[in-house]
């Protein structure tokens, strides 16, 4: 039985088979695959972190709003994510107030 794809999955599933596709065509061994991946995976949860702190704060990077609020963006910090595909460095974005 086969897991009925999401809402995000069926939105999505056309552009990444594309690039999938596309990035497939550079893979020629096994640990190309795993930079791919360590790659996707440093992407994405940077990205994720990055809009769960505009969620956080109510507004995007570099909006004037967030001027003068004693809680904005200050930078980046480095972090390693550990897992089945090594260790993954990543910089994940900080704020004053955590």
């Amino acid at each position: 039985m086969t897991t009925p794809l999401s809402k995000v999955d069926q939105d999505f599933s056309p552009e990444l088979k594309k690039l999938a596709v596309e990035v497939a065509r550079h893979i020629k061994t096994e640990q190309d695959l795993t930079a791919l991946s360590r790659q996707l995976l440093k992407l994405t949860v940077e990205s994720a972190l990055k809009a769960e702190l505009d969620a956080h704060l109510g507004y995007e990077r570099h909006a004037a709003v967030g001027r003068g609020s004693g809680n904005s963006r200050n930078g980046y910090s480095g972090k390693t994510l550990k897992g089945d595909l090594g260790e993954v460095p990543i910089q994940t974005p900080s704020t004053p107030k955590g």
